[in-house]
């Protein structure tokens, strides 16, 4: 882990997380007009986190980390990566074909990650940290909660990575990211490279399951 570029990516997204901070897409832009985006994000009615992701477009420029593009943790890492400059691969005709696997790579390498490490924290399927928190911590973590969607695999005996539901983005405000991220960064958290390795050692409230 490369905690100096930690610390870039959580004062970014402290200071710029609640205009810019997104989990569903590595990097967007909000479909509002601007109206709306000065009335509801810019006026702190709303943070860009409580928008789905078909409430986000496209950037179809080439300058992407702008004043009105959002981004996940990977994207804010990417764009730290290059100084806040849209990266060459980017640019290409063909980046849809890599454009995922692009920004995983580069904001592992920028962070310090493993491949299994950073999809534990850039997704939010059955081995995120996201459901791990809002499964067995949700008193400490209350803003997390799962999709209802896909809870029949789900009892009071069930371990978090076998039950296939998935948390929500929109749950996940640039608030909690930073207080995650820290606790990663500071060891509190860690994130191993198997299915289902997480562990929290530091928590003052204990496991206490998420009420479903």
């Amino acid at each position: 882990m490369n905690k100096d570029n930690f610390k870039l990516l959580i004062d970014a997204i402290n200071q710029d997380g609640k205009l810019h901070f997104n989990m569903s897409s590595f990097i967007g832009k909000l479909a509002l007009d601007s109206d709306d985006y000065n009335k509801y994000i810019v006026n702190g009615e709303k943070e860009a986190s409580c928008y789905t992701t078909n409430m986000l477009h496209s950037i179809t420029t080439n300058t992407i980390f702008n004043c009105d593009s959002v981004g996940c943790i990977a994207g804010f890492a990417v764009a730290l990566a290059n100084d806040w400059q849209t990266p060459e691969w980017l640019k290409e005709e063909n980046s849809d074909y890599h454009y995922k696997a692009s920004f995983e790579e580069e904001a592992n390498k920028f962070l310090g990650l493993t491949k299994w490490q950073g999809q534990k924290i850039y997704f939010n399927d059955e081995d995120c940290v996201w459901k791990y928190l809002a499964y067995y911590y949700s008193n400490e973590f209350p803003n997390l909660y799962l999709n209802l969607d896909n809870l029949d695999d789900y009892d009071d005996n069930s371990i978090w990575h076998e039950c296939k539901s998935t948390v929500n983005f929109t749950s996940i405000d640039y608030k909690t990211a930073v207080k995650v991220l820290s606790l990663i960064m500071n060891e509190e958290i860690i994130l191993g490279d198997d299915y289902g390795d997480i562990s929290y050692l530091s928590s003052v409230f204990g496991i206490e399951k998420c009420k479903v």
